[in-house]
């Protein structure tokens, strides 16, 4: 089973471009799983149903985030959610609210029932940075695992955590992370000069044991077209599961 995620940059830079090249990656990552963070809402603009529809997977969406948003230089009540696409429809799904800083505003965790055995937890954790965000940051992650835990099946959260592998708040994960993993971030946005990137945030964890491995996971849809444009300031993870 491949599972991808990837951080969709709401509707900034270049956004009905973008939504192609996106859309042009994924299709060709054919995946079974496409977790999106950042996954725009607003006035007839979809993310997720238009990558859904392109790519011919079932949507779960779950809008968070409200609030009015430029888009084509005029604003828009919008949303920037997180959304599950899947080749077969979930056995079950849920939304989860997580712990939450003012200064921040809301965040949620989704999660779908992908086999009998394998749930998959779709996170975007805090951005705030210092020690009291990396704990806040920590309560969610944990918040959100004990929520989504469910007996005989295996765990795997994947998303922007916000933190790399070796932040303080990912400990109780950290057996499933990869340290060397290259960086999901592109530095500078699209169709920019880029900076060196820094330590990769986003990230795709098994954390509960099972019938299920990770047999591979690697960065996609980090390549500019031929214009310098991304598909999103974020690249995307790819885990490809098999059973063990």
């Amino acid at each position: 089973m491949r599972i991808v995620t990837l951080n969709t940059w709401k509707n900034e830079g270049r956004y009905d471009h973008r939504l192609a090249l996106m859309a042009e990656g994924l299709a060709a990552l054919a995946p079974d799983v496409v977790c999106l963070q950042e996954a725009f809402q607003a006035q007839g603009r979809d993310t997720a149903a238009r990558l859904g529809e392109a790519l011919g997977l079932y949507v779960s969406i779950e809008p968070a985030r409200r609030k009015a948003r430029l888009h084509e230089g005029r604003p828009m009540d919008s949303a920037s959610g997180l959304a599950i696409l899947s080749r077969a429809a979930p056995q079950a799904r849920g939304r989860i609210a997580l712990p939450v800083d003012p200064a921040d505003g809301e965040r949620i965790a989704q999660w779908i029932q992908a086999t009998p055995d394998l749930r998959i937890l779709n996170l975007h954790l805090t951005h705030l940075r210092g020690s009291e965000a990396s704990a806040l940051r920590g309560r969610q992650l944990a918040h959100a695992m004990a929520e989504a835990a469910s007996p005989g099946s295996r765990l795997l959260a994947v998303g922007d955590f916000n933190a790399p592998a070796t932040a303080p708040e990912l400990a109780a994960v950290a057996a499933g992370l990869d340290p060397a993993a290259p960086p999901t971030l592109q530095g500078e946005r699209a169709g920019r000069p880029i900076s060196p990137a820094g330590a990769a945030i986003d990230h795709a964890i098994l954390v509960e044991t099972g019938r299920w491995r990770l047999v591979s996971r690697f960065n996609a849809l980090d390549r500019p077209d031929a214009d310098g444009f991304f598909p999103s300031d974020h690249a995307a993870v790819v885990a490809d599961l098999a059973r063990a």
